[in-house]
């Protein structure tokens, strides 16, 4: 079941469905887009930084769509390995391969007369991109193992947090700063340059719809803050009615490499901290009290586990090891990249994960890397 995404209003509380915040001029333009093409029954990329939001706007175009009677499906192209990809958007015969003892309908079937949305579309396999084309240019495709032809009807939404056209054009620019929509988050896209196909990417990008990253939408900040606090209060128990000055200062100072997803994880940990009325400078994470906007998250220290524990270990608890998990890495992989000197092919063997692996934590977690060293 979707979760309807409503557009801003001045009197939304944005609770009872997610909801697009923002009043900065460049989000304005994103709510014009999406009023423009939403009635439109035709293809959209969605491009911006990880955490901007492109679900969110995804899940909008659809619902004011003329589909929006029809399924919605999402998949994250990025993480789902590359033997089952394939098997989850076309779906496999029984006995396609080891472990397929029956039929099964993928989501371009599961889809008709609805809208999918594949998110991360830049990671994709040539193989599977090519299928991909054939169903936007023909509306068929065949599942895994089999040879009959399928027909769909369905309109697909893509996201990328890559630069797809330097990747068309088999030139990766190695300067984050200089990409459209840059994520200083990443040190190289995990896709060689020339392996996304021209062809699927020109009928992608017909319409094409950039979402700002957080740190250049101003004022977008404090409304975004007053949001989660109005979601979060009443799920945590808690009754936050004002961020102090020095808070909002410290989340301003900041630059957001998550984007709001990361503004969301961190409102609603401040919020299981505090007790009375007021967000306090105290409640928020080290990085930002320390003008997180000018360090290294090397420089963040080892986690507080008892800490952690302490304030999660708690009934209506949940996701307590993802999130342990991710505390864990946010410290131990900036470490072995400080000792490895930015050498991600030794620190990957240090680790003992695949360098693929340690770039897609690298890129999750927000570091920077100074120094990156080619395969030898």
């Amino acid at each position: 079941m979707h979760v309807p995404v409503s557009l801003p209003d001045a009197d939304s509380p944005g609770q009872e469905a997610d909801l697009l915040v923002g009043r900065s001029g460049q989000m304005l333009e994103v709510y014009k887009a999406i009023g423009r093409v939403a009635g439109q029954d035709v293809t959209v990329l969605i491009a911006g930084e990880s955490g901007t939001g492109k679900e969110l706007v995804a899940r909008a175009i659809y619902q004011h769509s003329l589909r929006s009677a029809g399924p919605f499906r999402a998949v994250n192209c990025a993480a789902i390995p590359e033997s089952l990809l394939e098997s989850e958007l076309f779906g496999h015969e029984k006995g396609a391969f080891t472990g397929a003892d029956r039929r099964r309908t993928g989501l371009f079937e599961q889809c008709s007369g609805g809208t999918l949305f594949l998110d991360e579309i830049g990671d994709m396999t040539p193989l599977a991109q090519s299928k991909i084309l054939r169903v936007l240019q023909e509306q068929q495709f065949e599942r895994v193992g089999g040879g009959e032809t399928v027909r769909t009807d369905v309109r697909v939404i893509a996201a990328t947090n890559r630069n797809l056209p330097q990747l068309v054009a088999g030139h990766v620019c190695p300067d984050a700063t200089a990409l459209p929509f840059p994520d200083r988050r990443r040190s190289a896209p995990a896709v060689a340059a020339g392996q996304f196909r021209p062809d699927l990417y020109y009928r992608l990008s017909g319409i094409t719809i950039t979402l700002p990253p957080l740190r250049e939408r101003g004022d977008d900040l404090s409304l975004l803050v007053e949001h989660f606090l109005r979601r979060y209060n009443p799920e945590l128990g808690r009754h936050v009615r004002r961020v102090a000055p020095e808070a909002l200062r410290a989340l301003q100072q900041y630059t957001w490499p998550g984007n709001v997803r990361e503004l969301e994880v961190v409102v609603r940990q401040a919020l299981l901290q505090t007790t009375g009325p007021v967000l306090l400078p105290e409640f928020l994470p080290s990085i930002l009290r320390d003008r997180g906007a000018t360090r290294e998250p090397a420089a963040s220290g080892m986690p507080g586990w008892e800490q952690f524990l302490h304030d999660r270990l708690r009934p209506g608890t949940q996701d307590l090891y993802p999130e342990a998990l991710a505390l864990m890495e946010r410290a131990l992989i900036p470490r072995v990249l400080n000792y490895t000197d930015g050498n991600q092919l030794q620190a990957a063997k240090l680790l003992g994960v695949s360098r693929l692996s340690l770039r897609r934590k690298i890129r999750s977690i927000g570091i920077r890397i100074k120094r990156s060293v080619a395969d030898q």
